[in-house]
């Protein structure tokens, strides 16, 4: 458990004795769920929410008590294939801001490093949320710009029509954008509702600051309602090839068939052998039957060219 004294440009390392002694500061914890229910015995809060830290299976949220706010955000993890995410807690009290979390985050080792950092941020618990919640986002313009050039490739590939099964790719793309309309649709309601500060935590001066976040994570939810809109083009692209696909070896098929149904009647015609057939005792009945045939084939290849039908 890490304890600091929030100072207006510093943070201050203290311990949990000087937390509970000092009741006119403010201070930022970083703790795991089970020193958060070592230190509740000081803070009182909702049981449930303990459980929600403890289990880490709850989707993004925010639930407004009298004295302080619990939220669940879930921090993006776009380094795979896949994207995942691991889940950060937060209780913002009047006097504290707890980061709940069960492994170590890199986004949390950043807000320090902006505090350290002279003239990075005034500090207060408002300017720590907001800028908790601003680099969570930060980097989602880039990795949209990323996931929309894979599907612009994806797009001229099709396009091109180079034979390739784009469906797994397809479904990969639309599986990650859902995954960030899950993520941004809850995190704009846990904004939404910190902007309102019902319960008055928050410094009034600072909603400024949150409704800008809010309007940027709206833009983003958009670009990713945009970027399925694009993908779900591309699948009807991908699909329209396959049926011209399919039309196209069809329509040989059907010429195939076609040139060869005059040459199966030519070889059931002269299959039958009846005795009075002339051409059974001819001497260039066989001669005859093979131009015949190819003639046959050589007005069907002339027909079907001109018809552009191969």
């Amino acid at each position: 458990m890490l304890i600091y004294k929030i100072n207006q440009d510093r943070l201050t390392e203290v311990d949990y004795e000087n937390l509970v002694r000092d009741q006119d500061s403010t201070f930022l914890l970083i703790l795991n769920p089970d020193e958060l229910m070592e230190v509740n015995d000081h803070f009182r809060f909702n049981y449930q929410t303990i459980n929600d830290c403890i289990h880490n299976d709850d989707t993004p949220k925010i639930e407004i008590y009298e004295n302080y706010s619990f939220g669940i955000l879930n921090i993006i993890d776009a380094s795979q294939d896949t994207y995942t995410f691991n889940e950060l807690d937060f209780y913002l009290t009047k006097k504290c801001l707890l980061l709940v979390t069960k492994t170590h985050l890199s986004i949390i080792d950043d807000i320090k490093k902006d505090a350290y950092t002279k003239g990075a941020m005034i500090l207060s618990l408002d300017r720590i949320l907001y800028a908790l919640l601003d680099k969570m986002s930060a980097k989602d313009y880039k990795m949209l710009s990323d996931l929309e050039a894979e599907i612009q490739d994806v797009e001229v590939d099709v396009i091109e029509g180079k034979t390739k099964d784009y469906i797994s790719d397809i479904v990969s793309l639309k599986k990650k954008l859902l995954f960030l309309k899950k993520h941004y649709e809850p995190l704009l309601d846990i904004i939404e509702d910190i902007t309102e500060n019902t319960n008055n935590v928050l410094d009034g001066k600072s909603i400024t600051y949150f409704i800008i976040l809010f309007n940027r994570i709206d833009r983003l939810n958009r670009k990713v309602g945009n970027l399925r809109d694009y993908v779900t083009q591309i699948r009807e692209s991908y699909q329209a090839q396959l049926d011209l696909n399919l039309n196209n070896t069809m329509k040989l098929f059907t010429v195939i068939t076609a040139i060869f149904l005059p040459l199966t009647l030519i070889v059931g015609w002269y299959g039958m052998n009846f005795s009075t057939m002339p051409e059974l005792h001819w001497k260039y009945g066989y001669a005859f039957v093979i131009a015949l045939s190819i003639s046959v084939f050589i007005i069907c290849i002339w027909f079907f060219k001109k018809k552009k039908l191969m």
